[in-house]
């Protein structure tokens, strides 16, 4: 057996190997013009600028790179076996808690996430397995070329051309209002961003629920084992995603969904030998959706909503 008198992994930012990803994302890249964010003058029903498509043009959602991304780790193994169907029998843990590990990443910076001493059995690993809280946290700000509207504060709405972060939600993915078992979720087009002068900026960490994985409504049909969904290739595998309920059972409705539980059949099973290290990477570029109201009598920006984000587990023997 090897055992591995560590309590830390490394958290880096930059590569991928498993996409932590949702949904293939239909948002382009936010464009900035000298480090301010292309929004148009004025109402609009398409807000912001979409640099990816072909030509360019104004869209009502962005995906840009947070300042702060916060999530929970319960689970990170290597497996003999698949756990698609939840059955981790085979896996050997990095990290294993049922209270959850906590870590939040900081843009261009590395950081260290505290874990207990851990061993993996030397072998051959064909699968890796991450179970992660389905709730995701996003601190950020920017500043845009133009004027925009956020929450009201004492019944004024907040104006200004910088935006922050500023209410704690959670949002649903879905944009729908439920009880989740991360606390009751915001209305569809409620606002949790704050306007303002640069100098006021004053952001704090909003969350967003994973509700759903297939469909776009918690009203689509909920597919079995937790609405399983087979994301494909993902880099260094195929992955499959489903989402579980707090006690680790396949979730059956956006209601009781509680996590997010993601298994990679790897194409180059992973050695691990008694000089094996680990480094886990964490890739956020574009893991922030920033949404607006998409309503032509208004410049309301909505909330900056959580996107994928890619890890990167490297095994070196």
């Amino acid at each position: 057996m090897k055992t591995l008198h560590l309590n830390k992994i490394i958290i880096l930012i930059g590569l991928f190997l498993i996409s932590i990803a949702i949904s293939t994302g239909v948002d382009a890249s936010c464009r900035y013009n000298s480090g301010l964010l292309d929004v148009q003058s004025g109402n609009q029903e398409y807000q912001v600028y979409d640099d990816a498509i072909a030509g360019g043009r104004y869209v009502d959602a962005c995906n840009d790179t947070p300042d702060e991304y916060e999530i929970t780790f319960y689970k990170l193994g290597l497996c003999t076996a698949t756990s698609a169907a939840n059955d981790l029998s085979s896996c050997q843990y990095i990290v294993n808690n049922t209270s959850g590990v906590e870590h939040v990443i900081k843009v261009g910076t590395s950081g260290a996430m505290a874990i207990p001493e851990f061993s993996i059995d030397n072998g051959t690993y064909t699968h890796m397995v991450v179970l992660i809280s389905n709730k995701l946290g996003i601190k950020h700000s920017f500043t845009a070329t133009n004027t925009l509207t956020g929450v009201a504060v004492g019944g004024t709405a907040t104006t200004g051309t910088s935006c922050w972060t500023s209410v704690a939600g959670p949002s649903a993915y879905t944009n729908e209002q439920f009880t989740s078992p991360h606390g009751a979720t915001t209305a569809d087009g409620a606002q949790l961003i704050k306007c303002g002068a640069a100098s006021a900026s004053a952001p704090v960490f909003s969350y967003e629920v994973i509700n759903k994985l297939t469909g776009e409504e918690c009203s689509d049909s909920w597919v079995a084992n937790g609405d399983y969904s087979d994301f494909g290739t993902v880099g260094n595998g195929t992955a499959e995603v489903s989402l579980l309920k707090s006690t680790d059972v396949f979730a059956t409705a956006c209601t009781d969904a509680a996590k997010i539980l993601w298994t990679t059949t790897l194409t180059s099973p992973y050695v691990v030998t008694a000089d094996s290290t680990f480094q886990l990477n964490m890739r956020t570029t574009d893991s922030v959706s920033v949404d607006f109201s998409n309503d032509e009598n208004d410049n309301n920006i909505i909330k900056m909503g959580a996107d994928p984000i890619q890890l990167y587990l490297t095994v070196t023997e």
